[in-house]
């Protein structure tokens, strides 16, 4: 027993010895979950922003006597402007960090929500308030994955990533359901009881904008004092290619491009329905909380498709004919 015991111990000794050094080099911080939910938060944020007008945009056709068109641009800015504005957002994520553009996110959120409480001044308050915004939506949009890659181990990464990708549709669920509360169905009249009952509304949004979009700014970090995996310590060693070399290969990738443009289609047609869900369902002699409840199922079935698709595809690798799939639906 005496030698089985010094056998156990000395085993035990070299384990010992051995991974100590392994964890030790690889720490995990404490912060990085705080960073990431309020991350998550704050992309919440921006989806009630974003689409948290447009089941009432009826209703502020009649309040205020404006177009359809000029309701629409409460949502549309974010479309046209996402694409001119995440270039300089992942140029300056890789070239910087992602301190300064959750900064940008962040600031034009806040400012841009609390813009839109001019609304009964001016109508047009609101929509410059979307538009600063939109600008900083893609600052924020495109950190997710390099902070789940800066600051979590290989193991978390995945749900540290999935989260800042399911908070924007239910930003747009919140969006969509706000409204109800505040906003009734014979609320568009161009009287001060309308016109008050919707500054109530954008001033609650903005509370709720506030305290999910705010923290973030005090949190944030760009890295941890030590890699948090040997894969994260790779990739900050690695030398940088620069942000117009990679764009250049993909334009020249004729595979990426045709699954850049069939994607496209796809997205375009998802925005452009949600976007404009209150101008057609009002032909239809719907009310606005129907438009509540289209936009909550539109986003919900999205939400359902995108675990089913992804179960399936972890387990059968079929990509091509879920794509394919996917497209005929």
């Amino acid at each position: 027993l005496e030698t089985i015991n010094k056998e156990l111990s000395s085993s035990t000794e070299y384990m010992n010895s051995k991974h100590p050094k392994e964890k030790d080099e690889y720490t995990l911080y404490w912060i990085r979950w705080p960073m990431c939910i309020f991350f998550t938060s704050s992309i919440v944020a921006s989806g009630l922003g974003m689409v948290g007008f447009t089941a009432i945009s009826n209703n502020l056709t009649g309040i205020y006597g404006v177009s359809s068109m000029t309701t629409t641009m409460l949502v549309l800015p974010f479309i046209f402007l996402f694409i001119p504005c995440i270039f300089p957002a992942i140029f300056l994520i890789e070239k910087y960090g992602i301190v300064i553009p959750v900064y940008i996110a962040s600031i034009s959120l806040l400012v841009g929500a609390w813009i839109r409480i001019l609304v009964n001044e001016n109508f047009y308050f609101v929509i410059a308030g979307q538009v600063l915004m939109a600008i900083g939506q893609p600052f924020m949009l495109s950190a997710p994955a390099k902070l789940a890659a800066l600051w979590f181990g290989d193991n978390e990464r995945a749900i540290a990533t999935t989260l800042g990708s399911l908070a924007s549709p239910i930003g747009g669920i919140l969006g969509f359901l706000l409204p109800l509360i505040f906003i009734g169905d014979n609320d568009n009249l161009p009287n001060e009881d309308c016109k008050h009952k919707f500054w109530m509304y954008t001033l609650v949004q903005n509370i709720v904008i506030t305290v999910l979009g705010l923290p973030i700014i005090l949190l944030i970090r760009n890295t941890p004092p030590t890699p948090p995996s040997a894969s994260a310590e790779k990739a900050s060693k690695a030398k940088k290619t620069g942000f117009i070399k990679p764009i250049a290969k993909l334009v020249k990738n004729r595979d990426y491009l045709f699954l850049m443009l069939s994607f496209s289609f796809i997205y375009s047609i998802y925005t452009t329905l949600g976007s404009c869900v209150g101008a057609i369902s009002k032909e239809f002699g719907y009310a606005s909380s129907a438009n509540s409840l289209f936009g909550s199922v539109y986003i919900i079935g999205g939400l359902v498709g995108s675990f089913a698709h992804a179960i399936l595809l972890d387990k059968y690798s079929k990509y091509k004919l879920q794509y394919i799939i996917i497209g005929v639906l």
